[in-house]
């Protein structure tokens, strides 16, 4: 299992589109990766921080994941809307 977790904060009125661009990358993921999953939330009490969880069942499920359009699309619109860097943690499994 490849797994990831990502914390970021976005910029102040660019929730909605926000939302909308990780919801439908979330129905891409599920219709195009079998086996991964792919979990974004607000932290509670902090309505511009998103907590991304991330899994994927081995290291070539994740290199298309990367390389697929619909997430090489969504990427850079994401990516505009942050305030701030995203603080990226690799998991490992350990039993």
């Amino acid at each position: 299992m490849i797994g990831q977790i990502i914390r970021l904060k976005i910029q102040e009125g660019k929730e909605d589109a926000f939302e909308s661009l990780v919801a439908q990358l979330a129905k891409d993921v599920a219709a195009n990766e079998p086996g991964s999953i792919y979990d974004i939330r607000r932290i509670k009490g902090e309505p511009l921080t998103y907590f991304y969880f991330i899994s994927f069942p081995d290291h070539a499920a994740y290199t298309r994941y990367m390389a697929a359009d619909y997430h090489q699309q969504m990427s850079p619109k994401a990516v505009a809307m942050l305030d701030g860097e995203p603080v990226f943690e690799d998991l490992e499994t350990f039993c």
